[in-house]
């Protein structure tokens, strides 16, 4: 049913008045109830080959009889509409016959035998004489299956020795690969009959065979329909392949310019071209890093060509004044690369300019700072170049300075215990506290001080006024709590015993170590000054002994 259907579609064409004939070709191969005509369907192989000979082609396979007579009758009336020169039927298939008639049977006929065969075949007669009213060229071509079917009553496989047809209509017949071959041949122009049959002997020629009349005559080429229908296939497959075929088949036909401008437009397509390069991965990431090189930002370098890429293309297209496509070829490659090359040299070059600038500054800051070797200038110069030129060497130097410091200090440390323990006094002790709160000595200057209680100066008066009734009294401990919190200075203290010895006291050595000999001038200046004498410099003694008021009163 389906070859019936497009033997329709292709009969509503209509032909043109260069057309080489009507063809009507059925191939029978599968049946129902019998077993299959192998082979029959290859008739339908010769389907191109009239149709690129400018004949228009009703074709069909497995059909039932109802659906081959309509083939017949839609191909008749295509003939005589036209009033084409050539009318050619091609059958292939299972044939019956009877004393009375042949038939070509239908896919979905049985064993019911001559009573039905009208009903379940395509009778030979009725054929030939619809072909001679079509055409006083018309010929038939038969390719018989089987020979070994039973068709029922009256009715035998195959087809008689001789076809009771009209004599003026040509009949060929024979195995299905030689009715083929003999199309073929047909089609040649120049090519008769007469010569087909004699030069294959499996071929079997019947009815008006003349030997001076070719099928085609020479210099005969297709119609204008082959053409228009191989053009229209080119078109609607719009492919490199489609309007190839066109061209093979017609290099001089109406269409070819026409197809060979589409041919071009389909090879130099710029998406052709660029996949005709056949890009490696890494060649289309070398593509994005050129293209981001230059500014255009391609939305990642991984060698997929996505709309981030494509976009950026265009741009550097743009940019070139290029047309825009999005697509590379070969020289717009080496012209890209060549745009990359040169914008990275450009940036390698303001880059080390940017470099010596910034190494000019650093050396002149350094000059200006760290240079000197002082610690204000290093920590300058780290601070604002703390990956400058000369940043490890200032943090080596910063590193010695401070290892200087420590050692300095840790040295006044050790010569002020040295002190404490050659006093080994209570207030040497204290005074060693006092001075180095987080010094290397302080627990030993706390045991110190934990086993000792107030000792008096060997051989010294102290005055009744000047001495504690008990040294250990809470008076006495708040007053050495309120020194400690004052946290006087070594300078303090020797200028404190240096005013003491102007008084014409006796505050010992003049050393700023408070010792017991000091605690007594302490208290003697005290008592003098109308304040208390405890023997510990508080905030109203200190005022009185580091400012002018000492001074006037001195005076």
């Amino acid at each position: 049913m389906r070859g019936f259907l497009a033997g329709l579609l292709v009969a509503s064409w209509g032909l043109s008045a260069q057309a080489g004939g009507v063809a009507l070709i059925l191939g029978n191969q599968s049946y129902e109830a019998f077993e299959d005509a192998e082979g029959a369907a290859q008739v339908l192989d010769t389907v191109t080959a009239f149709e690129e000979m400018g004949f228009l082609v009703i074709s069909g396979a497995d059909l039932s009889a109802d659906e081959m007579r309509a083939q017949l009758a839609g191909s008749f009336e295509q003939a005589q509409r036209e009033e084409t020169e050539r009318f050619v039927i091609v059958l292939g298939g299972l044939f019956a016959t009877s004393h009375g008639g042949s038939w070509l049977m239908g896919s979905d006929s049985s064993d019911a035998g001559l009573a039905l065969a009208d009903g379940q075949g395509l009778r030979l007669e009725l054929v030939a004489e619809i072909a001679g009213l079509a055409s006083e060229s018309a010929v038939i071509w038969l390719a018989p299956g089987r020979t070994d079917q039973l068709f029922g009553p009256w009715l035998r496989a195959g087809l008689p020795e001789n076809l009771d047809l009209p004599h003026s209509i040509p009949v060929l017949r024979g195995p299905v690969d030689d009715v083929v071959q003999g199309l073929r041949a047909s089609l040649r122009p120049g090519t008769t009959l007469a010569s087909i049959a004699r030069a294959n002997r499996a071929l079997t020629g019947e009815g008006a065979l003349p030997e001076d009349m070719a099928f085609l005559p020479e210099g005969f080429t297709p119609g204008a329909r082959a053409d228009l229908r191989a053009w229209a296939i080119a078109q609607e497959e719009d492919s490199e392949a489609g309007y190839q075929a066109y061209l093979d088949a017609f290099p001089n036909g109406q269409n070819a310019q026409a197809a060979r401008s589409a041919l071009e437009a389909i090879r130099n397509a710029p998406d052709r071209i660029e996949a005709a390069l056949f890009l490696t991965r890494d060649e289309r990431r070398a593509i994005q890093r050129d293209l981001s090189v230059l500014g255009f930002d391609t939305r990642g370098i991984d060698g997929i060509f996505g709309p981030g890429t494509r976009g950026a293309i265009a741009g550097w297209q743009s940019l070139r004044e290029l047309e825009e496509t999005s697509y590379l070829d070969r020289d717009q490659i080496f012209a890209l690369a060549a745009d990359a090359a040169e914008r990275a040299a450009e940036i390698e070059a303001e880059e080390r300019a940017r470099r010596e600038a910034q190494e000019r500054e650093d050396r002149e800051f350094w000059a200006l700072t760290g240079a000197a070797g002082d610690e204000p200038g290093l920590r300058s110069y780290l601070e604002r170049y703390p990956e400058g030129i000369f940043a490890g060497l200032a943090r080596e130097r910063l590193e010695q300075v401070e290892l200087a410091r420590q050692a300095e200090e840790r040295n006044r440390d050790l010569a002020a215990w040295r002190r404490a323990r050659a006093l080994d006094t209570l207030a040497a002790y204290e005074q060693y506290l006092a001075d180095w709160p987080d010094g290397e000595f302080v627990e030993n200057a706390r045991d110190r001080i934990a086993q000792r209680e107030p000792v008096p100066v060997p051989g010294v008066a102290t005055p009744p006024e000047s001495v504690p009734s008990d040294a250990q009294t809470p008076a006495v401990a708040r007053a050495r709590a309120a020194e400690a919190a004052l946290g006087l200075a070594q300078p303090t203290r020797v200028l404190i015993e240096r005013r003491l010895a102007r008084l014409g006291l006796d505050p010992g050595p003049v050393d700023g170590v408070f010792d017991d000999q000091t605690r007594i001038a302490i208290r003697q200046a005290q008592a003098r000054f109308d304040l208390v004498p405890t023997g510990y410099v508080d905030q109203d003694f200190l005022t009185m002994m580091v400012s002018n008021l000492f001074r006037e009163f001195f005076n």
